[in-house]
């Protein structure tokens, strides 16, 4: 097929006066015959929950939060784990009122189960499904659409190759999430370049990117821009969009959407693919086969490219906006240039002139840590550092070798509390403050640069290369003059999530014989409770502390807890959360600092494996 169509545009450009080929040429172009005088740019989120499964706020609140913020298009794809299975679908059912909203309404529902898959435009859900390949045949036979969610998710137990034959199969299947919430896995865009690295041109698939909405952390962070033509906003144009990939895949972390760069114009001929964009050459990246090729807002065809060109737009603050994939022909003469990485991993051929190509050295031996690279280094991003990229060059291949070094002994101090001892570097040793009666903990101090929580009584410390002997001192507070909220101790908890898959019937108080109680947190579960009435300053800092251990200390168990900042609007203003592993009851703690317009934090737990259980909550505000 690849070749048929190669052969047919070369002939038809043969028999065009001056038209021989230069380079590469575009046979998908996604944005073709868009007037692009009239387009309309409609604002879409795609991947949205609610009450109606494990959201935080109900179908009409979720409808009501987007319609302000000026988005034209989505979809609630409520988990399909939930009763009913059917999608929240129609709006109606749920208070909305559609033409109030000012919304186009996409009737979507979340299969949950292997792997996590958008579907649109049909009433497909089995919470008992199995299997991939016979939901997606369901969404077919039912006339959907589908997207594949947040693939970095699954980066340990799916390959490109897995994907490349869902693509294959299934023509329905149209997208893939590059973004998901505030860019949660970032392996989504590694594994949606090897995967159109080897389907294109002849199998596009289009990027995405979306909120996966459960609470305000979540809001308006990644979306959609779809170019709709005048008087667009309906679903046959829609979804004619849709499967075309006439939109665009924002991600937008400040949430300051003046940030963003869109293109007023895309232009595409035999020699050149110009944008017409209101920003400096140098934001304008192309990517061709995972790594950068080119930057400019006009990408001519003679550079060196794969079967596809992206490309991304950076804003400030780190915003991008990623382009649909151009499919490229008459590339078999591209150039290769071969990168051996020794004692590390990234060798392979890669197109010449590569960019930002990532190398990482091998886990070192026992007693030795990193020294640095050494081979072709001139262009090596930084040689001291384990993990780094290399910008190939155009004329040679390139070795690098990761070399070691024994390593150091130091002296580790911890001053009141244990932990006192020998450490070698990148070795790690447990911390654990002996708190005084009448007193309560309040940090570590002195050489914290490797004090894993520097606000948790029980810590980990790693010895960081080139230290030399450290100090670590356990401080503390007389508890009278402790100031606490008595809303955080022993609660019972309002129900919540704090995100991903949270099943609210996991999460439950347990009674002891002696009255004493403790919440539970089972498996693939998480609460939140927002703590009101605080009176909160800037440069306050505000510390949780609990008693927390694991159960059922099989498999990997681990768990998390954390506290968020957030403003008068709901916005996450400051994230701070500590890991859980220990299967004792331990003191623990997790801290931040207060910044400008903090009215609430909010206070979340959520476990991955096995079962965390939880006492003596207490909210500290240190002056």
């Amino acid at each position: 097929m690849m070749t048929a169509i190669r052969a047919v545009l070369i002939s038809l450009c043969l028999l065009l006066p001056g038209c021989m080929p230069t380079g590469a040429e575009v046979a998908v172009n996604p944005y073709a015959d868009l007037d692009w005088d009239t387009v309309e740019v409609h604002k879409a989120n795609l991947h949205t929950h609610t009450t109606e499964s494990d959201g935080a706020l109900s179908p009409k609140e979720v409808v009501d939060l987007y319609a302000d913020k000026e988005y034209t298009i989505l979809s609630l794809t409520d988990h399909d784990t939930h009763d009913p299975e059917k999608p929240t679908w129609p709006w109606e059912d749920y208070g909305i009122d559609v033409e109030a909203s000012g919304m186009l309404p996409i009737q979507g529902n979340e299969i949950s189960r292997p792997d996590h898959i958008g579907s649109y435009f049909n009433d497909y859900g089995d919470s008992d499904q199995q299997s991939v390949a016979d939901a997606l045949e369901e969404i077919k036979d039912r006339g959907g659409l589908a997207v594949m969610f947040h693939p970095g998710r699954y980066e340990h137990r799916r390959t490109p190759q897995w994907y490349m034959d869902l693509y294959q199969t299934w023509p329905h299947l149209v997208g893939m999430e590059v973004f998901n919430q505030n860019d949660r896995y970032p392996g989504d865009r590694e594994i949606y370049d090897d995967v159109i690295s080897g389907l294109m041109p002849e199998r596009p698939v289009w990027a995405m990117a979306n909120d996966d909405f459960h609470q305000m952390e979540h809001f308006a962070r990644s979306f959609n821009l779809f170019l709709l033509p005048p008087d667009g906003l309906n679903e046959e144009d829609f979804r004619r969009a849709f499967e075309q990939g006439r939109f665009h895949a924002v991600y937008n972390p400040s949430r300051d959407t003046s940030q963003v760069i869109i293109p007023d114009r895309i232009s595409v001929d035999d020699r050149a693919i110009e944008l017409t964009v209101d920003c400096a050459d140098d934001q304008v990246v192309w990517i061709s086969h995972g790594h950068e090729v080119h930057r400019g807002r006009t990408l001519p065809l003679s550079v060196n490219l794969g079967d596809y060109v992206r490309a991304v737009l950076k804003g400030d603050e780190g915003t991008k906006t990623l382009l649909q994939p151009f499919g490229l022909v008459g590339t078999e003469d591209r150039k290769l240039t071969e990168l051996t990485v020794r004692n590390g991993s990234g060798s392979g051929e890669y197109l010449t002139g590569s960019r930002g190509v990532s190398i990482e050295a091998d886990e070192p031996e026992e007693d030795k840590v990193f020294d640095k690279w050494i081979g072709d280094t001139e262009r090596v991003e930084d040689v001291d550092a384990a993990e780094t990229v290399i910008d190939l060059p155009e004329d040679k291949p390139v070795t690098v070798e990761a070399t070691y070094r024994p390593a150091e002994s130091y002296t580790l101090t911890v001053e009141n509390g244990e932990g006192s001892g020998q450490l070698l570097e990148q070795s790690y040793g447990e911390i654990n403050a002996d708190i005084p009666d009448g007193y309560v903990f309040d940090a570590w101090d002195g050489d914290i640069e490797g004090v894993e929580d520097p606000r948790s009584p029980h810590s980990r410390f790693r010895m960081p290369i080139g230290a030399g002997d450290v100090t670590v001192t356990a401080t503390f507070t007389p508890e009278e003059k402790a100031v606490f909220s008595e809303q955080l101790r022993n609660p019972s908890f309002q129900e919540g999530t704090a995100g991903w898959d949270a099943e609210q019937e996991d999460v439950r108080i347990v009674e002891k014989e002696d009255g004493t109680q403790h919440l539970a947190v089972l498996r693939r579960s998480g609460i939140m409770q927002q703590v009101d009435g605080m009176d909160l300053q800037p440069g306050q800092r505000l510390t949780l502390y609990f008693e927390v251990k694991i159960s059922d200390p099989g498999g990997d168990p681990i768990g998390w807890v954390g506290m968020q900042f957030l403003s008068a609007d709901d916005e996450e203003l400051v994230s701070r959360s500590t890991t859980v592993r220990r299967n004792e009851w331990t003191p623990m703690a997790v801290s931040g600092e207060v910044v400008e317009n903090v009215v609430a934090p909010n206070v979340w737990v959520w476990m991955r494996d096995g079962q965390m259980h939880l006492r003596d909550f207490r909210l500290r505000v240190h002056d």
